[in-house]
């Protein structure tokens, strides 16, 4: 099993939060809710047609402001769970523009992430060992859709408007609505991540012990 630092990825790493306030399975970590810098390493890219947008965000700031998690038992010491988070953010956005697989324009401009909630579903198991919990996921989303607002957009909706009797007919309404949002692969299921110590309060730490070892005799 290959441990990594748990904050690599920020939604495996949310699918263990706690709070000592919550009822037993509702989980926060209150040190979770901050900003997390250059989480976006890799965005699908939007085919339409001869067309092609690989985007990417080079800089970028996403702040986590809120998450609830709702864990539940299952067989062989997994456990399910449905996480809900409300997030935000700002960066740099680039899209490479290409046409029947030739690259040829670069448009960038800044991109809000507008205050937005998702919900995911999943499965992980978690072991504890001296000084941090190993969270193994079983099961995630493959990814996740993102809200955004760039001026590149519109750039490359009036790229698309321009040239259609160059490469074809082109659906700019619908490349417009694709554009209005980054599909963002999430990490395959079967990696490992830590959660130490050091990034729970006392509390949290003992509300989760408890949590784990009620779920034993479950």
């Amino acid at each position: 099993m290959r441990a990594k630092p748990f904050l690599l990825a920020l939604i495996p790493a949310a699918l263990l939060l706690g709070a000592a306030t919550l009822p037993p399975g509702q989980l926060r970590f209150e040190r979770f809710n901050r900003s997390y810098p250059e989480v976006v390493p890799e965005i699908s890219p939007i085919v339409q047609g001869p067309l092609t947008i690989q985007l990417s965000a080079p800089k970028s700031n996403l702040t986590l402001r809120n998450h609830l998690l709702r864990l539940e038992p299952g067989p062989g010491g997994s456990h399910t769970a449905e996480l809900r988070v409300e997030f935000q953010g700002q960066g740099w956005l680039v899209a490479d523009v290409g046409v029947a697989g030739f690259t040829g324009t670069r448009l960038q401009d800044q991109v809000v992430v507008p205050a937005q909630a998702a919900t995911l579903e999943g499965r992980v198991k978690v072991k504890r060992e001296p000084g941090a919990y190993v969270v193994t996921t079983e099961q995630l989303p493959k990814q996740i859709r993102v809200k955004i607002q760039s001026g590149v957009g519109s750039q490359i909706v009036g790229f698309c408007e321009r040239i259609p009797s160059l490469i074809g007919e082109l659906d700019c309404p619908r490349l417009s609505q694709a554009l209005s949002s980054a599909v963002v692969p999430l990490p395959p299921a079967g990696e490992s991540y830590l959660l130490e110590d050091a990034d729970l309060t006392l509390q949290e730490r003992q509300q989760l012990d408890s949590y784990l070892a009620a779920s034993k005799g479950q």
